[in-house]
């Protein structure tokens, strides 16, 4: 009894390839923050530098979240941006010569969870979109009483 290989929701139509592309981009967003020195006025604005460094690293947890089918490899990936950030911080510190920014560190850690907890969301999504699998008992007309989803469903 052999289940044919589950598909990639995104699979058709190129869509990894545009999220991986994303997820680059914004890896290279973060190592050009990291290694360009900041003028002074960045926190006159309802602390424009935080709120990047917090979407930054929401984009880079949530796409492995959403891009992986293992849950292991996922949460890995998703988690391993903690420490990712905590580097480029110490990297920005030595290359500016700048003090080290706990408020930075700590909206790339808000960052990583809250692409974890959206990438989360979304793979319980694809998880209760996609079809039951059914049987040949299930698809005579009138049975619904074996498979509790078609009774939802009718």
């Amino acid at each position: 009894m052999s289940r044919a290989p589950k598909e990639h929701p995104w699979s058709e139509s190129g869509s990894v390839s545009r999220i991986r592309s994303l997820w680059i981009a914004a890896f290279i967003a973060g190592l050009v923050g990291a290694f360009v020195p900041k003028p002074e006025f960045r926190y006159g604005f309802f602390m424009l530098d935080t709120l990047m460094h917090l979407m930054i690293f929401a984009i880079l947890a949530f796409m492995p979240m959403i891009l992986f089918r293992n849950r292991r490899t996922t949460f890995l990936l998703a988690i391993s941006m903690a420490p990712v950030g905590y580097l480029l911080e110490n990297f920005h510190m030595m290359m500016t010569g700048e003090s080290f920014n706990a408020i930075n560190a700590l909206a790339n850690n808000a960052g990583v969870l809250a692409g974890i907890a959206a990438g989360f969301f979304v793979r319980l999504k694809l998880h209760y979109e996609r079809e039951p699998l059914t049987t040949e008992a299930d698809s005579t007309p009138g049975n619904t009483h074996d498979n509790p989803c078609r009774q939802l469903k009718s």
